[in-house]
């Protein structure tokens, strides 16, 4: 049989054996219907909730995703140009550690709006720009104008996270508005077992981004949460108080988006789709999201072609350290290190999986790293089904960073 996915900005065809036993886990977009055209995001009329929260604002600060993040931002805020008081709103750009240069181009990110002269673009590294909130455990340093503002709007798309458990909700604001010491803080709850795709309560990551954003309940907030393809179509969207809009947006993730197989697989093809099919440190979500569907002792294949290369290449230099000398080189607590999290996760998963990439990338890239690289898409496929044999059980997930495969044991 053929299946058709998406490797190096082109759709290709991969054979895969005529046994029966694969699975196809198909895009969202062609299982799922789009927000009808009655809805307000079609239609410009604001929902009477967030037109008064708008009118009420004297000082607002909307905070909205950067360009890494497939939410249609543009078209969500064109639909609110005429409630917008562009004269006393910012616009807070929530860039995380992504580089506030590339995170930003204003034309994808605010379309025609006349945003120019309210536009904050976070960096995470200037402490200039930085107000401290909260005291002792609970403190947290965060982009400065959330402390000028008196309302605040947050715009944001919900999906799995590999360790977060969710995008969106108030992880806009932790990790998307803090300073590196706060991210690098929060991130280093990701080697613990509770961290993981879809968990909420339980998860540290979780828990601790919702502890410590309550800095800033004290202002007026409100929430617009989406769930969207990586072309930015729209299947659901929620509104309003910002827990219950984003828990509704994870309901509706869980229910389309997560699946729970009756047996694990030999081999799960996990096709990465933009924009996280661009570089080499994005693409841990997309085999951590299928990995509870592996049986122990089979392979995910990674079909990515890491067009722009590594990305942050901090984790790459942990592993060389780690494989070189077994620690991490250079002064300060192992766990808060940055980028230890996406090694550490990645060695402890490759004791029970094998993991194959199929990219662009020179080979030499991965010496540090458990992950065997591959050039021919196809040659790896046949490699794999040699050796697990042709009844073997295959699941290919199409856009393997948005959706989650796990097994719940009878």
């Amino acid at each position: 049989m053929k299946v058709s996915v998406w490797y190096c900005d082109n759709n290709i065809d991969i054979a895969l054996p005529d046994s029966g036993n694969v699975d196809i886990f198909d895009l969202p977009s062609r299982r799922l219907h789009r927000l009808p055209a009655s809805h307000w995001l079609n239609t410009s009329v604001v929902p009477p909730g967030l037109e008064q929260f708008l009118a009420d604002a004297q000082r607002l600060v909307v905070v909205v995703n950067d360009a890494h993040r497939p939410t249609p931002t543009a078209t969500i805020l064109d639909n609110l140009k005429h409630d917008l008081k562009f004269d006393a709103t910012t616009f807070l750009v929530a860039t995380g550690l992504h580089s506030p240069k590339s995170s930003a181009p204003r034309e994808k990110l605010f379309g025609e709006l006349p945003v120019a002269k309210g536009l904050v673009v976070h960096d995470a590294y200037d402490t200039s720009e930085l107000h401290t909130f909260g005291e002792g455990e609970k403190s947290v340093r965060l982009n400065k104008v959330l402390d000028w503002c008196d309302s605040t709007l947050i715009i944001g798309s919900v999906e799995p996270h590999y360790f977060a458990g969710f995008t969106g909700g108030r992880k806009i604001i932790l990790p998307g508005c803090a300073s590196f010491a706060d991210v690098e803080r929060n991130h280093a709850f990701a080697v613990q077992s509770g961290s993981q795709p879809l968990a909420r309560d339980g998860n540290p990551v979780w828990e601790d981004i919702q502890n410590r954003t309550r800095v800033l309940d004290s202002k007026k907030r409100y929430a617009i949460q989406v769930v969207c393809d990586h072309e930015g179509n729209l299947f659901f969207a929620s509104h309003g108080d910002w827990d219950q809009s984003y828990d509704q947006a994870c309901d509706f993730v869980v229910a389309n988006y997560a699946f729970d197989v009756a047996e694990k697989y030999d081999i799960v093809i996990s096709a990465v789709y933009p924009p996280l099919d661009r570089n080499l440190y994005q693409l841990q979500k997309s085999y951590e999201n299928v990995a509870a569907a592996v049986r122990d002792g089979g392979t995910i294949l990674l079909i990515s072609a890491c067009v722009d290369g590594v990305g942050d290449d901090r984790f790459l230099k942990i592993a060389e350290s780690l494989s070189n000398t077994g620690e991490i080189s250079g002064a300060g607590n192992e766990a808060l290190i940055m980028g230890i999290h996406k090694v550490r996760r990645t060695i402890a998963l490759a004791k029970r999986v094998d993991l194959v990439l199929c990219s662009n990338l020179d080979s030499l890239l991965l010496d540090h790293l458990p992950i065997a690289p591959r050039s021919d898409v196809q040659a790896a496929i046949n490699e794999l089904v040699s050796k697990y044999g042709d009844n073997c059980r295959i699941a290919v997930v199409l856009d393997a960073a948005s959706q989650v495969l796990y097994h719940h044991a009878a």
